[in-house]
């Protein structure tokens, strides 16, 4: 998830059943013996907690995008301790969105020896203007927060247009979550990986192995999904989130193909970055369909008349998505419709550097594959 309005308030069932958690509580399932993931109940809360994936093997633990949040990292430490007295030998970086890796330092600080896996891209992004301008935006989220507010009370968004009840009790509940989630804004740190792989690497945890693969831009241009072929489990990050996918600074065409090569594997367990685990690939199509579609029509508004700005047609795709559900239509808008396009446009005039500009080259800030 990328921030600027949209991505401050961000997703289909929920992981597991519970009355209403607290903000950032994380519940677990073993999906198989010694391979955990946690996610919250509600996916579309905001602020979003992306799944977590823990992975046990003989000699150590592989932990797959450890919490944006410090609450989210300690129920993860918790959750291994719970589990096994083997150390994290391995904590892996979907990509460089905060919300999958500034809360994780609590599993780092009590395994100081583990390598900090995220594609070279992804680090380079951490450590450099992507990153900064993230945190320059929170910055104003105590007035963004006083806006939404004034918004509910009114009844209309910023645009004008009108609140229906469901929306309006999603962006209250938001507001009065708020102060607990800016107290965990404050213990955000980011990691800094020791390891930065361009491409596929495979490790050995002990009588399991896990694959890490970069399979070309997608949701963002450094994406590692994580692969566990012995037990058919994809854990993919952002580049699957439901049900409202997310679109910030993202690359459609090459989007669509990365998910059709997930649907290509042999899996019968999907880990999205966000939302309900997974046990076909319906959803994976029906995205990859849309993508496609966006970037179609993106290339022939680039190939037409100089000037002329089409909008983009979502009506084939966008009920699957948002169900007839208020809240779902506006963040699938918010979160999807309006970056997408931004993005997709990018994408088919070659300007796809716009979408995540980095200030440095991304080798040299993050030099450090091995």
């Amino acid at each position: 998830m990328r921030p600027a309005l949209a991505a401050f308030l961000m997703s289909v069932i929920p992981i597991s059943a519970a009355a209403e958690p607290r903000l950032f509580d994380v519940a677990w399932r073993e999906i198989k013996k010694g391979v955990f993931v946690g996610g919250r109940d509600d996916p579309l809360r905001y602020p979003v907690v992306a799944n977590t994936t823990i992975v046990i093997g003989k000699k150590g633990v592989l932990v797959f995008d450890g919490g944006g949040y410090a609450a989210q990292g300690e129920q993860v430490l918790a959750k291994i301790r719970a589990e096994t007295k083997k150390p994290v030998t391995h904590l892996v970086i979907s990509h460089w969105h905060g919300d999958h890796h500034r809360g994780a330092h609590p599993i780092i600080d009590a395994f100081p020896d583990a390598e900090i896996i995220a594609h070279e891209f992804a680090c380079a992004a951490m450590l450099d203007g992507p990153e900064r301008r993230v945190e320059e935006g929170e910055a104003g989220l105590d007035g963004l927060y006083k806006e939404i507010s004034a918004a509910v009370e009114r009844g209309k968004w910023f645009d004008g247009s009108e609140l229906s009840e469901p929306e309006n009790a999603y962006f209250a509940r938001m507001v009065a979550d708020f102060p607990e989630y800016k107290a965990q804004l404050a213990r955000m740190k980011v990691l800094t990986p020791t390891m930065a792989p361009k491409e596929t690497i495979t490790i050995d945890l002990g009588k399991r192995k896990a694959t890490l693969f970069h399979a070309g831009l997608g949701n963002t241009a450094g994406d590692l999904a994580l692969y566990l072929p012995k037990e058919g489990l994809l854990a993919t990050g952002d580049i699957v989130v439901a049900p409202v996918p997310y679109g910030f600074g993202s690359y459609p065409k090459e989007w669509a193909r990365v998910i059709r090569q997930f649907a290509a594997l042999p899996v019968g367990t999907i880990v999205p970055g966000h939302g309900a685990i997974m046990t076909d690939k319906s959803y994976l199509l029906r995205l990859a369909e849309l993508l496609e579609d966006i970037a179609r029509q993106a290339d022939a508004a680039n190939s037409g008349p100089a000037g002329a700005t089409p909008e983009t047609d979502f009506a084939a795709h966008e009920p699957a998505f948002t169900q007839g559900d208020p809240v779902k239509a506006r963040l699938f808008a918010m979160f999807f419709k309006e970056p997408i396009v931004a993005a997709a446009a990018n994408e088919a005039r070659g300007e796809i550097a716009k979408n995540e500009p980095l200030d440095g080259d991304a080798s040299a800030l993050c030099p450090i594959e091995r």
